[in-house]
């Protein structure tokens, strides 16, 4: 790999837009109108498509964000689930792919596992991602068998944080997961009217988040939030070392649930009526930025739409492979 030590910092940010549209969810609480059908959400790319290659660190770390031991008490439970995913077994790191099965056949954590998205190839000089990171006030899960991680984005190159949106019975969060040394969630926001607040651009339900690579000698990453207040970035997380993941990467719509005997998953219940949306997806090269397309990226995890266990759910790639919608 390019040094990287001569070429500007890196960055692998996510930022996906929810419309104040009907059905959809508003970027403040309690915005959802039942009297018709969800409408194509309003993309927030055209406001945050600079975002990632701009602005400097606020010297801050991320407003709101909770202490590590709530951190862990939180999001601890998810942690064997989470590494069940990616085949991760101590000392040999994750042997799996999101959205895939094991490697060693045993079953998954959950009944179903599947994803859709923005797959990252591994290429010689991977060194980042940029895209954009639904959040949503609106996602209601109701059973313990649903956990939902959209979008998530981990970018190729060997990177020590996938920074996740969170969704469990009683949690919404955005968080950070090291995939370097503890292999847990280390860092964590809540999201809510203050995070929306902050990390909002007032007009939708999204975020601009990052994966900073700092250091080439240390393998060392920082997952950055942008404040839309200050006009800085946050700092939420940073770990070095050598990743236990894998060195390709993903910007996708990832979930667990259990299939009821009516053949319809907890998660279509919980995501029903709610437009998630990646959009500006890019990814860097020996320090070269580039829109996400089959030069760089494909859709390698991509499960059918029947996985989902959700008929009233839709997914497309709206262009291949930098923005990506899902409703339900």
């Amino acid at each position: 790999m390019k040094s990287l030590e001569a070429v500007p910092t890196i960055v692998a940010c996510a930022v996906v837009a929810l419309s104040a549209g009907t059905g959809t969810a508003s970027a403040y609480d309690g915005a959802r109108t039942a009297d018709s059908a969800v409408t194509t959400s309003r993309s927030a790319a055209p406001a945050v498509a600079g975002l990632c290659t701009s602005g400097a660190l606020s010297g801050q770390g991320v407003a709101g964000a909770r202490s590590p031991g709530e951190v862990t008490r939180r999001l601890g439970p998810l942690t064997r689930q989470h590494r069940a995913a990616r085949g991760y077994v101590a000392g040999k790191g994750a042997q799996a792919a999101p959205g895939g099965s094991r490697t060693d056949g045993k079953p998954m954590a959950a009944t179903i596992h599947p994803a859709q998205g923005t797959a990252f190839k591994q290429l010689q000089g991977s060194d980042g991602a940029c895209a954009t990171q639904s959040v949503s006030t609106q996602v209601r899960v109701r059973d313990a068998g649903t956990t939902i991680y959209t979008p998530t984005m981990y970018p190729a190159g060997g990177s020590c944080i996938e920074l996740v949106t969170v969704y469990n019975q009683g949690e919404a969060s955005v968080s950070a997961w090291d995939w370097c040394r503890s292999v847990t969630f280390k860092a964590s926001v809540p999201i809510d009217s203050a995070f929306l607040n902050t990390y909002s651009d007032g007009r939708t339900s999204a975020y601009t988040g990052r994966v900073v690579k700092t250091s080439a000698a240390t393998n060392t990453w920082a997952a950055d939030l942008y404040n839309y207040r200050t006009g800085g970035w946050d700092r939420l997380y940073t770990q070095s070392g050598t990743t236990q993941a894998r060195y390709d990467g993903w910007d996708i719509y990832e979930l667990y649930s259990t299939v009821g005997s009516s053949g319809r998953s907890g998660s279509c219940d919980a995501m029903s009526g709610i437009t998630f949306e990646s959009a500006n997806i890019s990814v860097r090269t020996n320090g070269v930025w580039a829109a996400a397309s089959p030069a760089n990226s494909d859709t390698g995890y991509d499960a059918p739409n029947s996985a989902f266990y959700c008929p009233t759910r839709t997914y497309r790639m709206v262009n291949a492979y930098d923005h990506w919608l899902a409703v339900g």
